[in-house]
C-alpha cells in the first residue's frame, strides 16, 4: 500500500509539473523583441511562447525598449536554474544578440528555455529543434540512463533490510530516477526546462526512495 501510494503521488506530481508549454513565456515591461532563423524564418518574440527551429538554423535577435537599458542578460534555463549565455552593460534602448548556430547546442539538448532580463524588461521563449530526436542529445541519453539506474536500484532496494543506510541509498537512487525523468520530459518538450517545479521530480523521487527500501524484505525466522 505504501509503495502504491508513493507511485500514485509521483504520477500526480508529474501531471502538475507538466504544464502546457504555451503561455509560459512572453516579453514584459514595454519592450519588444524579434528574431530570425536562417532556415525557419522570423519570429516575434514579444508574444511568441515557443519557437520551432532546425539543426541548420543560425539565430539572430533584436530587442527594443521604451527607455535606455543599463544592462541585458540572456540565460539558458534548466530546471529553473539559469546558465549565462550573454551579459552586457551599457545605456541603450536597442540591443542585438547572435549569431547562434543551433548545431553548436542541439547535441546537448533539443529543447532550450532562453530567458532575457534587462533594467526594466524581461521575457523568455522555449526553443525546440524539430529535426533532432530526444534520445540523440546528451540530456536525453543521460536522462534515460539516470532513470533506468534509479529504477533498477529502487527495485533492488525493495528486498534489502530496511536500515538507515539502505534508506539513504534509496533516497539517492530515487533522486537520480526523478532527475532522469525530468530530463526525458524536457527532451520530449513535455516539461518546460524553465519551470522550476521540475525540481520537484527528484525531490519526490527522494521521498519514494526513503520509503521503498525493505518493503519486500522478509525477516528470517529463528528455529526452535
Amino acid at each position: 500500500m505504501i509503495i502504491r501510494a508513493s507511485f500514485t503521488c509521483l504520477i500526480v506530481l508529474v501531471s502538475l509539473v507538466v504544464t502546457p508549454l504555451a503561455g509560459q513565456a512572453r516579453v514584459t515591461g514595454g519592450c519588444s523583441a524579434s528574431a530570425s532563423a536562417s532556415r525557419s524564418g522570423p519570429v516575434d518574440l514579444t508574444t511568441a511562447t515557443v519557437w520551432h527551429v532546425t539543426d541548420a538554423d543560425v539565430l539572430n535577435g533584436e530587442a527594443r525598449a521604451p527607455n535606455p537599458q543599463r544592462f541585458a542578460q540572456l540565460k539558458v534555463v534548466m530546471f529553473g536554474v539559469g546558465l549565462p549565455l550573454l551579459d552586457r552593460q551599457g545605456n541603450s534602448s536597442t540591443g542585438v544578440a547572435g549569431p547562434y548556430r543551433i548545431a553548436d547546442y542541439d547535441h546537448y539538448t533539443r529543447v532550450l528555455s532562453v530567458a532575457g532580463t534587462s533594467t526594466s524588461c524581461d521575457g523568455a521563449v522555449l526553443i525546440i529543434v524539430d529535426d533532432v530526436a530526444p534520445l540523440t542529445t546528451w540530456a536525453g541519453i543521460l536522462g534515460l540512463i539516470a532513470t533506468l539506474l534509479g529504477l533498477i536500484g529502487l527495485i533492488a532496494s525493495l528486498f534489502l533490510h530496511p536500515t538507515g543506510s539502505s534508506r539513504v541509498v534509496g533516497m539517492i537512487l530515487g533522486s537520480l530516477a526523478g532527475l532522469g525523468v525530468g530530463l526525458l520530459l524536457q527532451q520530449t518538450a513535455t516539461l518546460d526546462p524553465g519551470n522550476a517545479l521540475g525540481l520537484a521530480l527528484p525531490a519526490a523521487g527522494a521521498v519514494i526512495g526513503l520509503i521503498v527500501p525493505g518493503a519486500f524484505h522478509r525477516r528470517s525466522v529463528a528455529g526452535p
